[in-house]
This record gives structure tokens, C-alpha cells and sequence, in this order.
């Protein structure tokens, strides 16, 4: 009986979901979108993506902005970097500098970074100009700063491993020393090595 019923609410909601196509201009390279087969734009976009939790990004020439299922503009065309939304976040950019958007089309971390990666455990890795890597909040909070030599390895929030001047320890995910900067390597199933040793530290 539950079976049953995943299935006819599956089928439910097959039948419900909008299809979504992009058609080619017959004389230009221009696109337009349809769904359902019903043509829902004009044959003005460069490129559209793929439909990803009901938001695509579209171009019209060099810059992109983002619409929803029925074609309306969620943000204007500024945007020389895209990426489809994953788990409600995307990375977006220009020529220098990169952000992520939340699916309130809000850029939730300061507009300056050379590479930001998509949350993990509700953490955001952003990399400096400069080579440097930190950590923001899904909120916009700074909670790591922008000092270590390499991306933190989030095991979870109370245990992320850092590289500082070539030495690794353990902060949490507000920045607070868990094992003091002083070993040549952390191993993510809890061993530090320092001075030819591995000692056990969780």
C-alpha cells in the first residue's frame, strides 16, 4: 500500500512538473525558452542553461542574469561568472572577483574574492587575491579569517583543519585554537605528525 502511493504521488508530480526547453532561432544564433511547448520568451538569449530548483542564468551577449520557470529576470545581466543553483547557493563573478548567491538572489559574501567554493556544514571557503583561504557563514559571518595557506578541511564545525606558515593545527568554526599551530601534517582520522611522529589527537 505505501508503494502504491509513492507511486501515484510520484506520477502526481510528474505530471505537474513543467518541461523546459530551449529553441534555436531558424536564421540567428539567438535562443528563446519554452515550457510546456509553449514559447514563454522572445528569441533574445545567447545561452540558457538548464532548469536547476526552478532557476536558470540566460546571457544576452557577454553577461548573465538569472530567471525562474516562467522566464522572469530574478537579477539584472551583471554577472560574467555563473553556476546553476546546488542545495540553494550558486557561485557567481565578474572578471576579478567572486561571490555566492543565496535563492534570495542576495550575494552573501563580500564581493572580492578570487575563488569562494558552495557551503559545506554551512560554511563558505573563500580564497584572497593574495593566495589566502578563510570561511563565511551561509549568514554572511566572517568565521575564519582570511590567513591560511590552504583551503580548511572541515571534518565538522568543532574540527577543521589549517595550514598557517607551513604548519597545520585544528580550529573550530570560530576560529578557536583546538590543537595549537605545530604540526608538519593532521591526518582527517585524528593523528598529527610532528618531528617524525604521529601522535593521537582525537
Amino acid at each position: 500500500m505505501r508503494s502504491l502511493a509513492c507511486i501515484i504521488c510520484l506520477a502526481t508530480c510528474t505530471a505537474f512538473a513543467q518541461s523546459w526547453q530551449v529553441k534555436n532561432h531558424p536564421n540567428s544564433t539567438r535562443k528563446a525558452i519554452l515550457t510546456d511547448s509553449v514559447r514563454i520568451s522572445a528569441y533574445v538569449y545567447t545561452e540558457v542553461s538548464e532548469l536547476s530548483e526552478d532557476k536558470a542564468y540566460v546571457s544576452r551577449g557577454e553577461l548573465y542574469a538569472y530567471i525562474n520557470e516562467n522566464g522572469k529576470e530574478l537579477t539584472p545581466y551583471v554577472f560574467s561568472v555563473v553556476s546553476n543553483f546546488t542545495d540553494g547557493y550558486a557561485i557567481v563573478g565578474d572578471s576579478f572577483n567572486k561571490s555566492i548567491l543565496n535563492e534570495k538572489m542576495h550575494a552573501i559574501v563580500p564581493f572580492r574574492f578570487a575563488h569562494v567554493r558552495l557551503p559545506r556544514n554551512g560554511i563558505i571557503l573563500v580564497q584572497s587575491h593574495q593566495g589566502k583561504w578563510g570561511a563565511y557563514n551561509v549568514f554572511g559571518e566572517l568565521k575564519l579569517p582570511v590567513i591560511y595557506d590552504l583551503p580548511p578541511l572541515i571534518l565538522n564545525l568543532n574540527r577543521i583543519i589549517v595550514r598557517q606558515n607551513e604548519l597545520y593545527g585544528m580550529v573550530d568554526d570560530c576560529n578557536e585554537i583546538v590543537f595549537n599551530l605545530s604540526y608538519q601534517y593532521i591526518t582527517t582520522t585524528g593523528f598529527g605528525y610532528v618531528r617524525g611522529k604521529y601522535l593521537k589527537l582525537f
